[in-house]
């Protein structure tokens, strides 16, 4: 076993020749490592390597087929050995209960009086000052969870981990739907919490916080632990190197010169309206990456749902010069505009189906009420889907919920690809997604619009908008402030979303 714990600091865990296999999936091999006490420990790697369960290994959740995890010494044995050692876990998708409170939600974190009884006061002062520090201290304490915004529900389940005292605190993705403002409010917190001999394990796929936060990163790759870097020897290209197992030249695939971009208009919208965005008048041409850019809360994502028939409008759409009124989502799918939400466990997959069904349900939609859908046609466009968007996954009959986030996020897009449509709205595409898979992803992006298929991102990540985009539209309160043409940079593009024109 590798030996880390040195320079007086001890071993908080250890993890010694773990085997773990999923019905034709290993997910981790003859794993090794140690983390110790008072260290921010990072887990690099594509999804599917094997982080996130080696995360539920150690929070009690899965049990390894082979080896075995200590937590202090002492071999760890189900998620109540666990809680006793004081193991916090926060994944990627929120897990509240909808129905329960801020405060409620926050206080089944941990027994906050020794009696049996919860004093209702203390509970509330004690969740009131950790979202104070977490930049929450607005938030109505009294609101239920259903009404909280994506952000503020990841907010929440982060403060309830922490109200725990947690000797040893594991974050998987846990910052992926946070601000630069509430990511480094958290920071603060667990370099607070380092201070005082306490344990993270963090794992992200924005390389420049592993740089910016932890002291070592163990790289994992197909199961496997491929190396671990101190803060000296580790940089963005180290990390990727290792992660993918080769050079990544080019992240953003080459975009056609403005002079190519000669084609007709294919959607154009005229003083369209929804709640959030207000008289967008822009239009769309044939076979172009048009980025919706700005801040959290400026309009992007619900003008996309607007499009999508998934909230009511006002004004004129026209599709191919047509008339376009989508007044359901089954409108729009059925005039061949598919779309992807930013959310993907609550809107995107439908859990208790299999991959499968859900890579080829888009299609199902669009074929005509009489016309019979062969389960064999469906298997092989599903295998098709799976090489070309290379979701792992045991089987088509695999779950989906199963997957790993990225897998997840593979297979909605292979659902919208499968039912061939001319307009592709994706709001956040590559939220939680690694950086080998974003590559795949903007590659196919840029094949699509060779094919003719007009795709519409809403992002608020500066660099794949600038990336990828031939036109970007930015947005301030509910405004489209500016449309910019091949001559932006990320500089630019932030002046406008900040209000200036």
């Amino acid at each position: 076993m590798r030996d880390s714990a040195s320079n007086g600091q001890l071993a908080a865990i250890e993890i010694d020749g773990v085997y773990r296999a999923f019905p034709g999936v290993m997910a981790l091999t003859d794993l090794s490592l140690t983390v110790r006490s008072g260290e921010i420990y990072g887990l690099a790697g594509e999804n599917g390597s094997g982080k996130s369960t080696l995360l539920r290994m150690i929070a009690g959740l899965d049990k390894p087929d082979g080896g075995e995890v200590r937590i202090g010494g002492q071999r760890l044995q189900g998620i109540r050995s666990a809680l006793r050692s004081g193991i916090a876990f926060v994944t990627q998708e929120p897990s509240l209960v909808d129905s329960l409170s801020v405060a409620e939600n926050i206080g089944l974190g941990r027994h906050l009086d020794s009696g049996l009884f919860v004093r209702h006061g203390r509970r509330k002062a004690m969740v009131k000052e950790m979202l104070a520090r977490l930049g929450l201290e607005n938030l109505d304490l009294d609101m239920p969870a259903s009404r909280l915004q994506p952000h503020e529900m990841q907010m929440v389940t982060i403060a309830r981990a922490l109200v725990s005292e947690p000797e040893i605190l594991l974050l998987d993705e846990a910052t992926s739907s946070l601000t630069d403002n509430q990511t480094e409010r958290l920071f603060e917190i667990l370099r607070e919490m380092k201070a005082l001999g306490k344990t993270i394990i963090f794992i992200t796929h924005k390389l420049t916080e592993y740089l910016t936060l932890c002291d070592r990163i163990a790289v994992m790759r197909d199961s496997h632990f491929i190396c671990e870097l101190t803060r000296e020897e580790a940089n963005e290209e180290r990390i990727v190197r290792e992660m993918v197992g080769r050079e990544l030249t080019q992240l953003f695939p080459d975009a056609p010169a403005l002079s190519e971009l000669t084609s007709p208009v294919l959607l154009q919208l005229e003083e369209v309206s929804c709640e959030g965005a207000s008289d967008i008048s822009v239009s769309f041409k044939q076979g172009e990456i048009f980025v919706l850019a700005g801040l959290s809360g400026c309009g992007r994502s619900e003008l996309l749902r607007a499009i999508f028939g998934a909230v009511p409008s006002r004004g004129t759409m026209e599709l191919d010069q047509r008339p376009y009124r989508p007044r359901k989502p089954v409108d729009a799918v059925q005039s061949g505009i598919a779309y992807i939400p930013a959310e993907r466990k609550s809107e995107g997959i439908i859990a208790g189906l299999s991959v499968l069904e859900n890579t080829v349900i888009s299609r199902r939609v669009r074929e005509r009420p009489w016309s019979r859908v062969k389960a064999e046609q469906e298997r092989q466009l599903y295998e098709e889907l799976k090489q070309v968007f290379k979701i792992k996954a045991a089987s088509g009959a695999t779950r989906i919920e199963t997957l790993s986030g990225g897998n997840q996020q593979k297979a909605l897009l292979a659902r919208a690809t499968s039912s061939t449509p001319r307009v592709l709205l994706l709001d956040e595409p590559t939220r939680g997604i690694d950086v080998g898979a974003k590559a795949d992803i903007y590659r196919l992006l840029r094949q699509l619009t060779r094919d003719g298929v007009t795709v519409i991102v809403s992002t608020s990540d500066l660099q794949e908008a600038v990336g990828i985009a031939d036109r970007i539209g930015v947005m301030f309160r509910g405004q489209l402030l500016q449309v910019m043409e091949q001559d932006f940079t990320s500089e630019r593009v932030m002046y406008y979303a900040t209000g200036n024109y």
